[in-house]
């Protein structure tokens, strides 16, 4: 029945929708019992279908009409309607996402939460999950601690290709049953809570008909069907959709505009939408408060402000809508927030009267004019930080807000209390009571040599008490009622040991701990502060580091003030053996200044201990010279961050060739900078010439090379070297001798070039030196997508022939006074969108054998750069349109399908 297939339609998605906060605990209940009719409405239909029973179409038929035409406004105030139609329609808009693995993982988090509200109730037992992201997933699922709390037996198979009677099957053998005894199997699995998982289920079979014997309506019974193929009247009691779960992406792109085709844009996005956890009601707050920001600081700032965790104990869901008003508040002007202050201080259930809040403002000297409340107020309904209903005449502010509002404001007439003792010369610290209402304790640099013994400190967040000389024993309880203190700073004292009350500072984030001459031990207990991030031991000399179980250590060690073993080379930063007794150490970080000699004499022993860390997958490292490459060429492959070299003492190396062959080939990524004694990126006549090639560069970008005069230096590079092959991006800026580019060899090699930009290389004339061009005619450089040329003073051609660049998107020019003829064939693409460049330089611009060439489809995509305006904010606005401009218009395959128009304020 088609009314049935529309009606469950609208029951899947009012259960998607439910399953997202703030809806799953303020609307649930308004519509929970009416998911509990469609689902009995199913079960009467599923039964006159499955048992041939008889049913009074005309009165299932009127029941399915009322059941359709239920109410879902509250929804649709925070859910266009047209979002939740187009979802029943199974048609969801597309938007390109960015950071596709972040996203995915927001999208298997909302779907495991939907899944785990659904089962909560009892009249659904079949479920139906779409693309369910492969293992990943399911291991998520079966994992996940309500899950495994909730069933007694959690079960997946793999059913592809099976028929219905396999699967039976397949299901009793996982129980540990044999084929014959089914009854035994049925028995079982009625006394049980169970979740089975069938994966590649086939939509058009079902197990409804069968294993009727197996439920128990007093257990938690669930079979969770995981296919991309469904049958709209399988027998199934809810389906859950994957792309439903971007709901909360397509709302964001579809509020806050164009400035989402942003390249520099969409990872932000991505980033707010995941701190928000898929809060709707904080995601459509935020979406209008970025609606058109382009500053990619704006969103920056969005996301930590989303991502704050406050100290206060608060439910996630308070936490995030909290975060999203008091970014959204950030943005308000002066005024604004004085009106939006008023109508929560004063909100009346009932709502207001428009022209009686505007006087009200006006009393309250809030606002100068009736105009200027006017425009407030319809920003605040705009914000949906109040709403407008009676026909526009009545205002009034949602409750969720207005909950929170009320609580921002009280945290901002109780502001942080600051106790501020630092220098004073005090002896002792201050009385118990003193420390009941502070945040934030500064005592550092006096000459307190007692604490007390367990000040009550709820509130207290920060404490400093380096600088104490004095100081050499804390009471074993002294940190015992700080549960929220975050930062802890001894440094600088005499104490020998930490309190064990210190090991329950669970919230602790930054401990400083330097220059504690007298401290020799950091006990095992330190593994215990589970959000510990920064631990800084700078002299301190740890004899014993007793982090066995420790996963993660990441340390940061700087130049002392005034320290007198700055200039010692035989000083040790870490004392031997303390790294490899970390056994258990997954990620190891160590930021040290590259000027601090003590590093040199600790480095070599760090490698080899480095070397034994079996379950270290991530690594940071400062390493002073090339060659220490070599002492980590028998780890496991992990991730690495090596800085080699700093920009004071720079690498005396002609070319990444004396790297060495075993350090470079699985290099990816790679940026040179200032160094000035390299000639070329490969050296083929070095002695390593057979094993270096560079097999694994995608990235390779030189910047400020005083000495480079060609990507490739000395006898022609063989075609079958695959050395370059895999390029993706080649960025040169300020390379003063750098002449040549390409050559033939070179050409023929980089067939994955995608993005090619020379910036002020004043010496080249052409990008390519030919010295045995071939005589038939090719496509070179055949997925070269962007090229951009600027600062170039003498290019005089850019290939200098016939080339034909099939992929080619995009060719920026600027400041290239020499370059005054372009050859046909160098912008001949049917895939060229843009063009740039000055538009002087493009009109007087001549064309080498223009004949047949359609002058008027360049001039279509030219966009000329304005001299006055810096060159890099043009293109980045130029690349955002054109990016925008390809998300809502079908390309073509001719040039000029584009317009993009661009104006710039000087």
């Amino acid at each position: 029945m088609r009314s049935v297939r529309e009606l469950n339609m609208k029951k899947d998605v009012v259960c998607i929708i439910l399953s997202y906060p703030p809806f799953n605990s303020r609307n649930y209940e308004t519509h929970i019992g009416w998911i509990r009719e469609v689902l009995e409405i199913n079960h009467k239909v599923r039964e006159s279908l499955d048992k041939e029973i008889e049913v009074d179409v005309s009165e299932l038929s009127s029941e399915i009409n009322i059941l359709l035409h239920h109410s879902i406004h509250d929804i649709e105030a925070h859910v266009p309607s047209d979002i939740i139609v187009e979802m029943c329609r199974r048609w969801s808009p597309r938007y390109r996402t960015a950071n596709k693995p972040t996203l995915d993982l927001c999208i298997d988090d909302f779907m495991i939460r939907q899944i785990l509200q659904s089962i909560q109730i009892p009249e659904i037992r079949m479920v139906w999950i779409s693309e369910a992201n492969g293992k990943t997933f399911l291991c998520r699922l079966m994992k996940f601690p309500p899950v495994r709390q909730m069933f007694d037996i959690v079960i997946h198979i793999n059913v592809e290709y099976l028929v219905v009677k396999d699967i039976e099957d397949r299901i009793i053998e996982e129980l540990g049953f044999s084929k014959s005894s089914r009854g035994e199997a049925a028995e079982f699995l009625r006394s049980q809570n169970f979740l089975i998982l069938l994966d590649n289920f086939d939509g058009w079979r079902s197990l409804y008909p069968r294993g009727n014997d197996w439920w128990n309506s007093d257990k938690t019974q669930k079979i969770a069907f995981i296919s991309n193929e469904f049958d709209r009247d399988a027998h199934v009691d809810l389906a859950i959709w994957r792309e439903d779960h971007l709901l909360s992406w397509n709302l964001f792109c579809r509020n806050v505009g164009e400035v989402m085709h942003s390249s520099s844009i969409q990872p932000l996005a991505v980033d707010v939408l995941r701190q928000c956890s898929g809060h709707l009601l904080a995601i459509v707050l935020i979406e209008r408060a970025l609606k058109y920001a382009k500053d990619v600081s704006i969103w920056q700032h969005a996301s930590r402000v989303i991502g704050f965790r406050p100290t206060t104990s608060r439910s996630t869901e308070d936490r995030i809508l909290l975060n999203a008003l008091a970014f959204v508040l950030g943005q308000l002007g002066s005024a604004t927030n004085k009106c939006l202050k008023y109508c929560a201080s004063y909100q009346e259930m009932e709502g207001t009267h428009r022209v009686d809040l505007l006087e009200r403002w006006m009393e309250e000297d809030l606002i100068q004019t009736l105009d200027e409340g006017e425009q407030i107020l319809q920003h605040l309904v705009s914000a949906l930080l109040l709403e407008s209903f009676g026909n526009g005449e009545l205002v009034r502010m949602p409750d969720e807000i207005h909950k929170e509002l009320l609580n921002f404001y009280k945290g901002e007439m109780n502001p942080i209390l600051f106790v501020e003792l630092d220098g004073r010369g005090l002896l002792e610290a201050p009385k118990s009571e003193a420390w009941e209402e502070v945040n934030e304790m500064y005592l550092m640099n006096n000459k307190i040599s007692k604490l007390s013994d367990n000040p009550n400190c709820p509130l207290l967040s920060a404490l400093f008490l380096q600088g104490n000389l004095h100081l050499r024993v804390i009471s074993p309880s002294f940190f015992q009622f700080m549960p929220i203190l975050q930062i802890l700073n001894l440094s600088q004292t005499k104490i020998k040991s930490l309190p064990k009350s210190l090991f329950k500072l669970v919230q602790l984030r930054k401990f400083i701990l330097r220059s504690c001459e007298l401290f020799k031990e950091l006990p095992v207990e330190i593994g215990e502060l589970c959000h510990l991030e920064i631990l800084d031991l700078e002299d301190t000399e740890i004899i014993n580091l007793k982090l066995i179980n420790l996963t993660s250590l990441k340390v940061s060690f700087y130049l002392p003030a005034n320290g007198k073993r700055k200039n010692d080379p035989a000083s040790r930063i870490i004392p031997q053996n303390v790294i490899s007794r970390l056994s258990q150490l997954e990620e190891l970080s160590i930021d040290v200044n590259p000027e601090d000699e003590r590093w040199n004499a600790t480095i070599k022993d760090v490698l080899k201990e480095v070397c034994c860390l079996n379950q270290l997958h991530f690594l940071k490292l400062y390493l002073p010279e090339v060659l220490l490459l070599n002492d980590l060429r028998n780890l496991p492959w992990m991730y690495f961050r090596f800085i080699v070299g700093d920009h004071l003492k720079h690498i005396y190396t002609t070319s990444l060739s004396e790297f060495g062959a075993k350090n470079m080939e699985n290099l990816k990524f790679c940026v040179l900078q200032e160094c000035k004694e390299i000639e070329a990126i490969v050296n083929v006549n070095d002695g390593a010439d057979d094993d270096v090639r560079l097999l694994s560069l995608e990235y390779l970008s030189v910047h400020y090379m005083k000495n480079l005069r060609s990507i490739c230096k000395g006898q022609s590079l063989p075609p079958w070297s695959c050395s370059l092959l895999f390029l993706k991006v080649l960025k040169l800026y300020s390379c003063p001798q750098l002449t040549t580019i390409f050559t033939w060899d070179l050409v023929e090699i980089l067939n994955n070039l995608e993005e090619l930009v020379v910036e002020d290389c004043p010496e080249i004339n052409s990008l390519v030196m030919l010295t045995a061009e071939p005589s038939w005619r090719r496509w070179y450089l055949r997925k070269l997508k962007k090229m951009s040329l600027h600062y170039m003073p003498k290019l005089v051609s850019v290939f200098g022939g016939e080339w034909n660049f099939p992929s080619l998107e995009w060719l920026s020019f600027y400041d290239c006074p020499s370059l005054k003829i372009l050859s046909p064939g160098e912008v001949h693409s049917s895939a060229l969108k843009v063009i740039t460049g000055e538009a002087d330089w493009w009109s007087a611009l001549k064309w080498k054998g223009s004949e047949g060439l359609e002058q008027q489809n360049l001039d279509d995509i030219f966009i000329p750069i304005d001299r006055d305006i810096d060159l890099r904010t043009q293109l980045a606005a130029i690349n955002d349109q054109l990016q925008a401009q390809m998300q809502i218009t079908e390309p073509t395959k001719q040039s000029g399908c584009f317009s993009i128009s661009l104006s710039f304020q000087r």
